[in-house]
Order: structure tokens, then sequence, then C-alpha cells
């Protein structure tokens, strides 16, 4: 984004950063009220999460943040309603006694609103001070009260004087963090696209179980895992999709976001679930509620005890789909447990053993031609018992579809491996095989825990849809094969996915060279990065050693000079000419390819020259693009056809947001990214904060290592340990003292003495505080600079018109689409590096090598013990 010429440096009010922003802030021009984008509406609930972050844990708190957006929303909402009910009364003419009754009535207020008594509306909650805590329960009862039958139960379980451990949150507190909602406008007119608030509830809900840990556990599961569940069991339009064990909703929710992206309309979707926490089951209800999911019918119950969904008959309900993720390694009670004939095979009531129960119950509730998707515990595939009655049950009767087994530590709350069960009822009583699926080892590996990458989710749900067998990957195997196995399902039994072992070559161990076998089997390389074999590797001519088989010329290879160390392979690998010729290549493919399909991109924004026009659907565009991709990238192979669809697919679900925002919105300058309009318009204003951040840290770093043992400043800083400079402090004073007393009593040369030793330890705490100060004043000017930061850009997006907007955020969607790809070319090009470091470690060096300097060694060591008399 090049500078505006409005942009020109005028008179400093002060100087600095902080000088910048306040005469930029200063020239703000007026604009139309600037709509909220995720991103921005992330960062103001994350400011409302700071008040409390400090006195409880997020598994603690996120109820209160889910309550507090809710009763915020809910007051939005019924303001816009109302206002729109006034005008609509107003242009009918309707006399102003008529008008205010209609407009008290809570009938009027259905669907997505809410209607909200006087006293729990945000005008009168803004300003509790007192028993604030209080004042917040009554105000969420209020509106439950006043909407019954839409939120019954689920706005009273959330207390805000609830005792987190010795104490409540004080009324201070509670104040401030209402006032951080004051800032957070919630009303339709304030988003840039209708499901922003739900969106943002799903980055809450992540937040905090990214944030809880373990805790989290019982109401979320990862997106991705969610995401492979909903492709395998492939909902359509009419059908009733059930989660019992539901947690915060997000199966349903991606069932329904499924539809949309399959071109279906979703409104059309049933959607049923049942959770047995209470706290859980809010959070889901006001989850649905938020994302205007208001059909979904969600109840409060214990699944295995009491399933809570009936017909017209008062028979348990049935569904096309099932989904779920129940939670492992359960206890259950078979006292009092309703519809027992659900469960053909019993479990022990004790021994954790409920996982399969959940299956049972899912195949109960599903209809004759419907399909599930569960996640279990390994060790559902293969302990004995009751749990392989009921694995025989399923294999028998044809239920049992597909097994897919899951990388380890995907979920919250522990690391062991998952994986999926598919029973499809559709076909069963003529289904011989069971396809199993390893996708164990093809994940991203995170800090606390892994993570399917888009390539991985396509590669599982393609092997399920194609139904072929893949070697080391997938595999149908026959309903005898396992019944010859005991009913035994652990994955590895039929499809093992282990590397093959590393290949050794004896001879080139002990000779040298590199066996030209191991190099040729790296073809992925050699034929993608032209001469780059020839690069590294040249022939040998090894001869045979007499009755020790052949050698000969092509057998071995030696490493090239370019390859002097091991060291020098990443660096003439990157550098190589075959290798940027073949990348380039691909990157201008893709250039291309985005070049074509910009006319699609800029489709989805509404027309401005046709207002009755209709905008783009970020779904259509999503599947038209992916298809588009895959078949454009289809005749080459340095990236996998999964590598393809999934860098793409990872490209939208991260601009998901955005896209949807130039659907509604168009091109609006608030879609530029903070950073980048900082670092283009005021790159003086992130040159001096990184400094300022750069200095601070120093001086930290300086702060800490003077407070270790045995601290010496040998750079003469002038830093003081903290003991020291109690120390110095109290020895001034003492010869403060004594050089009164000397004065006093005429002792000239005491006194000069005392003096000048009280200077030099002034001299060293000057130092010293200088150093303290300087880092006490870059803090608070990196404060100052963070809070006026926001009115810089404030001032700098006035200036930006939506066409010049538009030019800016279009080149930023090129530059993240090819940012995506690199990162895999990168990934391959690692890979590539990788493989010949390994011939390096293995071949480089032989046996003889190592032996003749293991002799020298030995020989010096004997020489140094006979100089010492040791022999």
């Amino acid at each position: 984004m090049a500078r505006h010429k409005e942009s020109k440096k005028e008179p400093k009010q002060g100087s600095g950063v902080v000088a910048t922003i306040e005469a930029q802030s200063a020239r703000i021009a007026p604009r139309a009220k600037t709509r909220l984008t995720l991103s921005s509406l992330e960062t103001l609930l994350l400011r409302a999460c700071d008040d409390l972050r400090g006195n409880m844990d997020a598994s603690e708190y996120k109820e209160y943040i889910f309550g507090m957006l809710f009763l915020k929303r809910a007051s939005d909402l019924f303001d816009q309603r109302r206002e729109e009910l006034e005008k609509e009364f107003k242009a009918k003419g309707m006399p102003p006694a008529a008008m205010r009754k209609l407009l008290d009535d809570p009938d009027q207020y259905s669907g997505k609103y809410f209607y909200v008594p006087e006293a729990a509306h945000w005008s009168q909650v803004k300003h509790l001070k007192e028993n604030v805590g209080t004042g917040l329960n009554k105000a969420l009862e209020a509106i439950e009260d006043a909407n019954i039958d839409a939120l019954q139960d689920v706005l009273k379980g959330i207390n805000f004087n609830k005792k987190i451990g010795q104490r409540t949150l004080d009324d201070d507190t509670l104040s401030d963090f209402i006032l951080n909602f004051e800032k957070i406008p919630l009303r339709d007119e304030d988003f840039e696209f209708p499901d922003l608030l739900g969106a943002a509830y799903e980055w809450l809900i992540k937040y905090f179980a990214d944030s809880a840990g373990k805790k989290a556990g019982e109401f979320y599961t990862p997106a991705e895992v969610v995401r492979v569940c909903v492709e395998i069991v492939d909902p359509q339009t009419n059908m009733s999709v059930y989660d019992p064990t539901v947690g915060s909703g997000g199966m349903l929710i991606q069932s329904r976001d499924y539809l949309l992206e399959c071109g279906h309309d979703p409104r059309h979707l049933s959607l049923y679930g049942q959770e047995k926490m209470g706290t859980t089951w809010s959070i889901c209800k006001m989850n649905m509620l938020l994302h205007g999911i208001a059909h979904a019918d969600i109840r409060q119950e214990d699944t295995i005890k009491n399933p809570a969904h009936m017909d017209e008959g008062n028979e348990l309900r049935r569904y096309n789909r099932v989904l779920a993720n129940p939670p492992f390694s359960q206890n259950y009670s078979k006292k009092d447990l309703k519809f027992p004939g659900r469960f053909p095979v019993m479990m022990p009531e004790k021994g954790k053993k409920a996982d399969l129960m959940f299956v049972q119950h899912m195949l109960a509730v599903l209809k004759s031609n419907g399909k599930l998707a569960t996640i279990m515990p390994h060790g559902v595939l293969f302990r004995g018992g009751e749990e392989r009655e009921a694995r025989k049950y399923f294999i028998e009767k044809g239920y049992l579809e597909a097994v897919i087994g899951l990388p380890s530590n995907l979920f919250y709350g522990t690391g062991i491996p998952a994986c999926i069960l598919v029973m499809n009822k559709a076909g069963a009583k003529d289904r011989k095989h069971v396809l199993f699926i390893n996708a164990d080892r093809e994940y991203r590996e995170g800090k606390a825990q892994n993570f399917l990458r888009p390539e991985d989710i396509d590669k599982i749900v393609h092997a399920y849809r194609q139904g072929a067998d893949i070697p080391a990957y997938a595999r149908h195997v026959s309903r005898e094969e396992i019944a010859g196995e005991d009913y035994n399902c652990n994955i590895r039994r039929y499809v093992d996915n282990a590397p093959p072992p590393e290949p050794h070559d004896v001879r080139a161990h002990l000779h040298g060279g590199v066996p030209t076998a191991e190099i040729e089997s790296l073809g992925h390389y050699w034929s993608n990065y032209k001469g780059l074999k020839e690069s590294c590797f040249q022939p040998r001519l090894l001869p045979s050693p007499s009755g020790r088989g052949a050698g000969g010329e092509g057998v071995y290879q030696d490493f090239t000079a370019a390859l002097k160390d091991k060291r020098a392979i990443a660096e003439h690998v990157a550098n190589h000419a075959g290798v940027i010729e073949r990348q380039g290549a691909f990157l201008d493919q893709l250039g291309a390819w985005w070049q074509k399909n910009l006319p699609l991109v800029e489709a989805l924004a509404p027309d401005a020259h046709n207002k009755s026009g209709h905008a783009g659907n970020v779904y259509a565009l999503r599947r038209i693009l992916l298809a588009s991709i895959a078949e454009s990238f289809k005749d080459q192979n340095l990236l996998s056809a999964y590598q393809v669809r999934g860098a793409f697919a990872n490209y939208i679900n991260q601009l998901k947001a955005d896209l949807k925002s130039i659907a509604a919105s168009s091109w609006g300058p608030e879609l530029i990214p903070d950073q980048e309009i900082l670092a283009s318009q005021f790159p003086e204003v992130l040159e001096e904060l990184d400094q300022s951040r750069v200095r601070l840290a120093e001086l930290q770093a300086l702060f800490a290592a003077a407070d270790e043992e045995d601290f010496e400043d040998t750079d003469e800083t002038g830093v003081l340990p903290s003991d020291e400079v109690k120390k110095l402090k109290a020895e001034l004073k003492e010869l403060n003292t004594s050089a009164k007393l000397a004065k006093k009593e005429g002792g000239k040369s005491e006194l000069t003495a005392y003096l000048a030793e009280a200077e030099a330890i002034e001299k060293r705490l000057a130092a010293h505080k200088a150093l303290d100060q300087e880092a006490k004043t870059l803090k608070a000017g990196i404060r100052t600079t963070e809070k006026k930061q926001d009115e810089l850009v404030e001032a700098a997006r006035a200036k930006i018109s939506r066409d010049e907007a538009r030019k800016v955020i279009v080149e930023r969607l090129g530059r993240l689409l090819m940012e995506s790809y690199q990162a895999y070319l990168r990934a391959d090009q690692r890979a590539c590096v990788a493989a010949i470091e390994n011939l390096w470690n293995k071949y480089a060096v032989t046996a003889k090598e190592i032996e003749a300097e293991r002799d020298t060694a030995s020989d010096q060591l004997r020489g140094f013990l006979g100089a010492l008399g040791y022999e």
C-alpha cells in the first residue's frame, strides 16, 4: 500500500512515536461507522478476558464470558428489533398508545430476537457498581424467564457470585468486566458478515479449550477431527443429524456448514443433540442461538441412562446421520437404565467400559439406511470380554463399514491415539468386508498436541470414498479374516504402515561409496529437481574383493566436491538451479491460475452499480476453486494431489472470515490488518517500537543476570545485583552520617575520606538507577504507543477509499495464496536435504576410516599416559 499524500509530516505536538500518533489522530476524517471484522471482535473479547485471567483459570471463567456476551447481544438485538418495529408502526400511522403496547409485547421478539425486560437491559446493567454479581445473575434470570421457550435453564446456571477458591469476584473487577463489553457493539449492522458472532463464539470455545487444556476435553473436539467425521457421513438436505454427546455443538454446526459448502439449503437440516454436563449444555445452547440455529433441539440428560429425544409414538427418535465424540473410558450404571433394548451386548458397569455402550446407542437410533461416525479410544478395537462380543455383533451384522486410525495426542486431556468407527446400515446385509485406514503417521506436530493437516483430512476422506486399497494406508479386510483373528480389530494387524527398515550396504560401510540403488530410491526429488542428483553424486569404480561378490561401475557413487561436508548440503540444495527453476515454475503456474480465477474472487463483493444484485457465495467459491486448482495441478508430481487440495483448503479456512466480509460488505478498508497499515503508512512507528522492545529486552536480561550467583559486570554496564543495591544504600547512609559527625568535630581528613567514598557509591548507584529509569521509561512509552496505535490505524484507514482497499486486499489474498504453497515447497526441499544428509551420515565415512581414527586416538592416549608416568 503506497503512502497517501495526506500522510506528510506536520508540526509535532511532542516528540517520538506518541507525537506522530497524536498528530495523525487529530486529522481523522469523519467517515461511516466501521463494522467489526472477526479479528477486531476477537481482540475486543480477548481484552474482556484480561480482567478475569488473573483471578481464575480459563475453565472457570469461560461461562462468565459466554454469559456476558449473550446478555449484551440479546440487549442489542432487542434494541435493533424495537427500532425496526417502531419505524414500521409509524409508517402505518399507528396511534402512540397502541404502538407502545405492541413494542412491549414479547411476541414481537421471536426467531433470533429475545425479549429483554427493562431490569435486564444493558442500559441498566452497564451502570452496576454495587452487588454487581447479584445484579448480573438477576439480569440473566430475567431474560431467561421472559424467553422461557428458547432459554429455559440456559442462563440461570451462570453464577457471577460463584466462589473461586476462597473468594468471589469483587465489584470493581466485575464493573471493569462490564465496561469492556460496553465497547463491543453487537447489532447485526455492526458485523462485517451475518454469521460473524457465531464465528467469534467458536473462536472463544477454542480459545478456552487451548487455555484450559485437560479440563477442556469434556466439551471440545478439534475442528479438524470433526471435519473428517462430517465428510465421512456426508449429510444431505432434508436429513436429520444427531450428536448424543454434543459438547459445545461443533459436530452439528459443521454439518450445517458442510451443506452450505455443497450448495444445499441448511435450513432443511434437522439438528438434535444431548449433553449430560449442565454448563456445557448451556454453552451449546448459546452457541446454536448465536449461530442463528434456533431450531436445533438440544437436551440435557445422561444419554446412556435416559435418551431424551422421542418420536410421536414415544419411541426413540431415529436419525439419518449420527456424529459423536463420547467421553473416553467412562463408567455407567444399569440402575434405572431406560430402553435397555438398545444394547445387544451389555458392558461391565465398572471398569470404565461405557465406550461401546455409546456406540450401541447410536446404532439403535440410526435409521435403516443411516450412517454414523464416532470417535473412540483404540482400546475398543482389541480388548476382550464383552467388547469382543460387541465387535463380533457389529461385524456379523454388517454394520461396521470402516475403522480409521488417527494420530496420537490430537485431543485435549488425553494423549492416547483414537480411531473413528464408521457404521452404515445401508447395504449392511451384503457387506462382507471392513475398510481399515491407518492414518496415524500423517499429522503436523505441535508443542502441546498434534494436528491433522488439510491434506491428511483429504487423504482419509478420499480413501474412504474411493474404497480402493492403498498400500500401507487402506485395505479391505474380509469378515473371515477378522474372525480368524478372533475379532481383534487392531488396525496394524491389517494395515501396517511402519516404514521399511533403513537399508545398509556393508560393502559401502567398509570401503566407501553410496549405493546407487539408495540414491535412485529418491526419484521424487531427481525427477522434479533437474540436475540435482548429478550435482550431488558422481559414479565410482569399486573393485570387487576377491571372491566377495560383484563390484563395478554404477553400483556405487561418491559425493561430489560441492558437498565437502554435511553442512554444505542444505545450502547446495537451496541454491541449485534445478530446485529454484522447478519451484519457480510451480509458483508461476499458481500465479497464472490465480489471475485466471481472480474475477471469481472479485465477484464475491456486491455490485456497487446494481444494488439489487446478489453477492457471491463463499462456500460456492470454495467448491469451484478447489476443484479448479486440483484440475490445474493434476499433471505434476512436485506436490501430491492431497497437498494441492489441502494447501488450498487451509488457505480458504484461514481467510473464510475475510471472504465472508467481502461478500457481505464489499472491499472495506477495515479488512486490511492493522500491522499492514502501520508497516505501509507509518514504518517509523513500528521501527521505533521495535527498537524500544529490543532495548527493554536487553535491560531486563541484564537485570536478571545481575541477580544470578557469581555475576560480574565485565562490560561495565553499571548494573548492580538487587542485594548489592540495598547494601550500597545502607553504606551510603552510614557514610553520610559519619561525614556529618566529622564535619561537626572538625576532622577534615576523615571528612574528605567519607565524602570521597560516598561519592564513589553515589556514582555506582546513579549508573544503576539510570538503567532502571530507562527501563521504566521504555515500558511506559511502549504501553502508551500500543494504546494510541489504534487511533493511528483509524487515522490511516479514514483516508483509504474502497477502490484503494480493494487493490490492497486483492494483493494480500494473492500473496497469502503464494505463501500457503511456498510453505509446502519449503517442506519438500527440507525433506530432500534430510534424505541426502541421511546418506551422508551412513556412507560419508567408512568403517576403515573410523577404525584408523580410533587407532590414532588410542596411540595418542597411550603416549600421554606414558609421558605422565602411568605406563
